[in-house]
């Protein structure tokens, strides 16, 4: 048997502390003899039932870390800590301890009760006479000082109480309602104005009002799309506070960057909690000071520092100075988290348990607690423990020990299935458009499976990512959150009933905050109900709207019932599909193409089957394009699918040879099959192309200077037939604005003059992206770029132009025209035959959102000989993290060019 043990009795002593005081004989006579009754077997605390670990520890730990690189916490000392992990203590049984102690023959001293004759004995505590001299010495002084204030002030004003004859007149008077209402809305239309240059009352209320500005033609256009917002409310003036801390020493266990960290969390606190306080309150700076210190102190207990001082000094009448002295701060001297229910052993929640956002030793950060208890209660909502509700949770905080105990005991409840999805059309007189089975492919689970929030989610993005759709909504139907009383121990217990005390007076837990699930209705009425016009049509719209929104409600009801009692999620989609069509167009400017028209056509759904059509068209100076895309899907309607693809093209290129221009005009058709796998997996893609090519020149002169492979066999027409391979694949920690990823892409075409091409060819591709970041919030970013090709035939000349590499412009070499480098002969450009380009870059982030980038890119399209020198260029940039990706602006130098010409680059898109 332990040698100590210690009863729960903090709520018994706050419960009875009233009872007992000082020198009362018979009231501590009266709370011994309670205290031995209390003292029995039927008041000890049993021990919780929890439930048993039914998995190994080795399995625990394998699920735990799983969890951890999900959930981004999966450090090398985090890691360590979950293999580290050991099996629960056992929990002491207090009814197991008080049995032996009953049977054991010579009790222990400390479970003796006290008798009535022990009340002699007991040490009487002598009264220190020179503090209680002290004592009467400042009272006498403050007793003093209240009559000399008392003298000083003038008499006070007495005001007679109300006669009875005075309140019959009060209560007689009339009251004009009309009137009243009217003084009401003229109260509400006062705005309230600085008097600046000191008008006397009687100047501004003759003051002729000013009349308000006409808006520009420019506001009228824009009121005309968003009307004019009215607001005349005065915005509130608040302070600023400068926060220093002097005479900081870590007298705490912790690590000095810990300390230091802590410190600036402290001063940063401050600062924001005294940003809310007004500059009119703040006026008056004695009468602020007691408010700004407890404004202080709160914002310094928030992050553990319950004993700091502070100083305050006005610098100007919207800002004060502000002296904090931290003082030792409270540290986590125990932290039980604790699961229990069928979802305890799962690794959602016990990672949080292993990974905690605060250990022991950790200086107390109230925001980390509370953030604690949000992930708890997220891992809960989020993995289908609907059920769940809190056992404990509790922080306490011992001074002037400046320790914190932490207590969290939280129960799962069983988790919940995902039912089967329920299509449904926002106008229920229309039929789907899609059939049963292309919609249930869209379904990312089986009906039974366990609940998870990424279904759900992954549920929606489908049904945005398909296209079909002008709107969608997906509703689970969840229950409402269980709400219970934390648990009290037997004893606490045991006294409420004995007292018939209200458990309703002691602590509850706290609603946890769960998003509700419920459809937001309101009421809509409509103006001409109340001009007596119309009256029956007004009341029968009204009771079909009231029908519709009661029929919706115990709908829900009916669901979160139904859900409750089968542990099953229901799923309802919603859809609108009555805009099949639909058109964009837009215009553009590109360094390389000039001023640009895009036009896009799509139609959504063309049959039940989910087939879709999509259209582009592109005019610029140089390039004018209009290309079309049939979606078949195949074996899944967004993951794998075929497109029939054609267009045609027209493009202009100028300096191509001494004094000579090309106009190209392409025309292709052909198919591809697309096979999508989840992000970080290998994307493929099976294209066939057949693509016939006609090359106009301007200012060719044939003569025995101009090399073959210019002349392309002097055919102006040029086919090929390409049968491809493409695989790729994008590891990246986001979609859009990523801080850390690499791309890969490989790709192979193959063609034969059997088959309907020019060349026997093989085109092989490979290219690759990164972007790395590091330092604080990301600040330093390094972005690489390197594209490799190659073209595998026996006679160059007879590969069709138009397949040759040639490069420069906004995605190549920056500094160089669109497509203006390439191997040259004879001081004609032919085209390369290998392609090899790469490019650095530096980006350091000078404000949330903005960089500023140096870069440099190199390579060219070389014959196959590498006999081309390299070009390579230089620049700087900024770029912009946009919500749609980033934005980039570079100016560039083509520096191995001897004119050092200087580009203007746009671009919007990833880098990767």
């Amino acid at each position: 048997m332990p040698a100590k043990i210690t009863f729960k009795k903090t709520m018994l002593h706050h419960s009875m502390a009233h009872c007992i005081r000082q020198h009362h004989s018979n009231k501590s006579l009266y709370m011994s003899i309670f205290l031995s009754l209390c003292a029995q077997q039927s008041f000890a605390q049993t021990q919780q039932n929890t439930t048993e670990l039914t998995d190994t520890k080795a399995e625990i730990v394998s699920e735990i870390k799983n969890e951890a690189v999900k959930q981004g916490i999966s450090t090398p000392e985090a890691i360590e800590k979950i293999e580290s992990m050991h099996e629960p203590e056992e929990t002491v049984d207090s009814m197991k301890m008080l049995q032996e102690q009953q049977q054991n023959s010579t009790p222990i001293e400390a479970f003796k009760p006290i008798e009535f004759e022990d009340l002699e004995n007991l040490p009487v505590t002598p009264v220190d006479q020179n503090m209680a001299n002290e004592i009467f010495q400042v009272a006498e002084e403050a007793k003093r000082q209240a009559q000399e204030y008392r003298s000083t002030q003038q008499t006070e004003v007495t005001v007679a109480d109300i006669t009875q004859k005075e309140l019959l007149e009060i209560n007689q008077a009339p009251v004009n309602i009309d009137q009243l209402m009217g003084e009401i809305r003229s109260d509400k239309e006062i705005v309230a104005t600085r008097n600046e240059e000191a008008n006397t009352l009687n100047e501004l209320n003759n003051a002729e009002p000013e009349d308000d500005a006409e808006p520009g033609i420019f506001k009228r256009l824009l009121y005309k799309v968003r009307p004019p917002r009215q607001l005349n409310t005065a915005k509130v003036e608040r302070i600023s506070a400068d926060v220093e801390i002097t005479s900081a020493h870590n007298t705490s266990q912790t690590t000095s960057k810990a300390y230091g960290a802590a410190l600036e969390d402290l001063k940063a606190n401050i600062k924001g909690k005294l940003s809310s306080f007004t500059q009119e309150s703040f006026s008056d700076f004695p009468s602020a000071l007691p408010q700004l210190r407890s404004l202080s102190n709160q914002a310094a207990q928030a992050v553990g520092f319950y004993q700091a001082e502070f100083k305050f000094e006005k610098v100007s009448n919207g800002k004060v100075r502000v002296l904090v002295t931290p003082n030792a701060p409270v540290q986590i001297a125990e932290q039980n988290i604790e699961f229990s229910g069928p979802g305890a052993n799962q690794a959602q929640f016990q990672v949080i348990g292993v990974l905690p956002d605060q250990e022991e030793g950790d200086i107390l950060n109230h925001g980390d607690y509370e953030l604690t208890k949000s992930r708890i209660n997220e891992a809960a909502t989020n993995n289908g423990y609907f059920d769940s509700y809190w056992r404990l949770h509790d922080v306490k905080v011992a001074q002037p020990q400046n320790t914190a105990d932490i207590n969290m005991r939280f129960e799962t409840g069983e988790r919940y299935k995902l039912g089967g999805v329920e299509f449904r059309m926002s106008d229920p007189s229309k039929e789907f458009p899609l059939d049963p089975d292309i919609l249930e492919s869209l379904v990312t689970w089986k009906d039974g499976a366990d609940y998870t929030f990424w279904r759900v989610n992954g549920l929606a993005n489908n049904l945005t990512n398909s296209r079909y759709f002008n709107y969608t909504l997906v509703d689970a139907i969840r229950p409402d959150p269980i709400e219970k009383p934390l648990e009290l121990p037997p004893d606490i217990q045991a006294l409420v009933d004995q007292n018939k005390l209200s458990e309703s007076s002691l602590q509850v837990q706290d609603k946890k905050e769960v998003a509700s699930n419920q459809e937001v209705t309101q009421k809509v009425f409509d103006e001409d109900q109340f001009t007596g016009v119309n009256d029956l049509d007004q009341s029968s719209k009204l009771r079909s709207l009231q029908d519709t929104q009661d029929a919706k409600q115990a709908e829900q009801e009916r669901l979160q019932a139904q859900a409750r009692e089968e542990k099953k999620v229901p799923v309802i989609v919603t859809l609108n599909a009555d805009k099949l069509n639909s058109a964009e167009i837009g215009a553009g400017f590109g360094t390389d193409t000039g001023v640009r028209v895009r036009g896009q056509y799509r139609r959504a759904i063309v049959n039940k089957r989910g087939h879709s059509f999509d259209a582009n068209m592109e005019v610029s100076k140089i390039r004018q394009s209009i290309d079309g895309r049939y979606n078949i899907p195949y074996n899944h309607t967004l993951n794998d699918y075929i497109s029939l693809v054609g267009g045609y093209e027209r493009e202009e290129r100028d300096d191509v040879g001494q004094g000579v221009n090309l106009l190209i005009e392409s025309a292709v058709a052909g198919a591809d099959r697309i096979i999508k796998n989840p992000r970080g997996s290998w994307q493929h893609a099976f294209g066939l192309r057949y693509r016939l090519d006609r090359i106009t020149n301007d200012g060719l002169n044939p003569a025995d200077d101009i090399p073959d492979a210019f002349l392309v066999n002097t055919n102006n027409e040029q086919q090929s037939l390409l049968v491809g391979y493409e695989i790729s694949r994008t590891d990246s920690d986001k979609r859009v604005n990523p801080s850390k990823g690499i791309k890969q892409t490989y790709k192979v075409e193959l063609g034969s003059e059997k088959l309907l091409s020019d060349a026997d060819m093989a085109i092989l591709n490979a290219g690759w992206r990164f972007i790395y970041s590091l330092g604080e919030n990301d600040n330093h970013q390094f972005v690489g770029r390197s594209d490799l090709g190659y073209i595998l035939t026996e006679d160059f000349a007879k590969v069709p132009y138009n397949l040759r590499y040639f490069t420069g412009g906004d995605q190549t070499i920056r500094g160089f025209d669109y497509k203006s480098l390439a191997a040259e002969e004879n001081g004609y450009k032919i085209g390369g035959q290998v392609l090899a380009t790469g490019s650095l870059e530096y980006n350091y982030q000078f404000k949330e959102g903005w960089r500023a980038a140096v870069f440099s890119d190199f390579g060219n399209a070389y014959d196959k000989e590498f006999n081309t020198p390299t070009a390579y260029s230089a620049g700087i940039g900024i770029r912009w993290a946009s919500p749609i990706g980033p934005i980039r602006l570079d100016v560039a130098t083509g520096l191995s060019d001897d004119s050092k010409p200087i580009r203007l680059h746009f671009f919007i898109g990833s880098q990767l």
